[in-house]
């Protein structure tokens, strides 16, 4: 892993994500495309997106914040080519389900949503951890929070009890989508009747109000997806993403199209 972490986002948790950065001596590289976002004001420099290919990771220096100007369609290219301490996703979208799709899109596979397969986990699963579901878009939200409640911005996330809505946590939303889908490791692609990829990857709590994913983490799925990738493109398959950490996650399930 590179001594770099990437930022998704230049709004309020943005501008955590940039202090941490400093704090730990790492090099961020902040992605918005708003050049005037709340998190602009700790900008050292800003990098010209037509010279990507030129970067390595011994441009950056430790501490530096640097800026590009786009939305984050850029990511898995930066993701492959400095392959960063963390990712951190300060933007709301699902992040990791959106670099998965990037990656298959540049394979000229589509993730389109499969709703059946939304729709088998809302049945299944506890309801008591169910904060939302859009069976059109094919995602789950998950939460020991309420439709009506709202965490605080420095919350510690911590296990087993909320001491802030005063509420027992009997199992973390990460240990209980492992458990859900008999998967221990951060992808695990089951090929039986037909493939099915599942992917569920934690956002460790990196400071109070403040998560993000291991880079080792993504790299580990990509490489797994590489490894497979010539008989993916030959049928069909299904395709889980979650992004969880001690008391929230989502959820989309996808399948392709080719």
């Amino acid at each position: 892993m590179s001594n770099i972490i990437i930022i998704a986002g230049g709004g309020k948790f943005g501008e955590i994500a940039v202090l941490f950065a400093r704090k730990k001596n790492f090099s961020a590289i902040l992605i918005d495309k708003d050049s005037n976002c709340y998190a602009s004001k700790f900008i050292d420099e800003k990098l010209d997106i037509s010279n990507l290919k030129d970067l390595n990771v011994d441009f950056f220096k430790a501490k530096k914040i640097y800026f590009l100007n786009t939305d984050i369609s850029i990511i898995l290219e930066l993701i492959e080519k400095l392959n960063p301490y963390y990712v951190i996703p300060v933007i709301p979208i699902h992040l990791l389900a959106e670099i998965i799709k990037l990656y298959f899109s540049k394979r000229y596979v589509e993730l389109i949503s499969d709703d059946t397969s939304t729709e088998n986990f809302f049945v299944k699963a506890e309801k008591n951890i169910i904060l939302n579901y859009i069976k059109e878009k094919a995602v789950i939200y998950l939460s020991y929070a309420k439709i009506n409640e709202i965490c605080p911005d420095y919350c510690s996330g911590p296990l087993k009890y909320c001491p802030n809505f005063k509420r027992e946590k009997p199992i973390s939303i990460s240990s209980y989508l492992k458990n859900y889908f008999e998967a221990k490791e951060v992808i695990k692609i089951i090929n039986s009747d037909f493939i099915k990829i599942i992917i569920l990857a934690e956002s460790y709590q990196l400071m109070p109000g403040l998560g993000g994913l291991k880079g080792k983490d993504i790299k580990m799925i990509i490489e797994t997806l590489n490894k497979s990738i010539n008989s993916l493109l030959k049928v069909r398959f299904n395709c889980i993403i979650a992004t969880s950490c001690n008391c929230h996650g989502v959820i989309n399930f996808f399948e392709s199209n080719h």
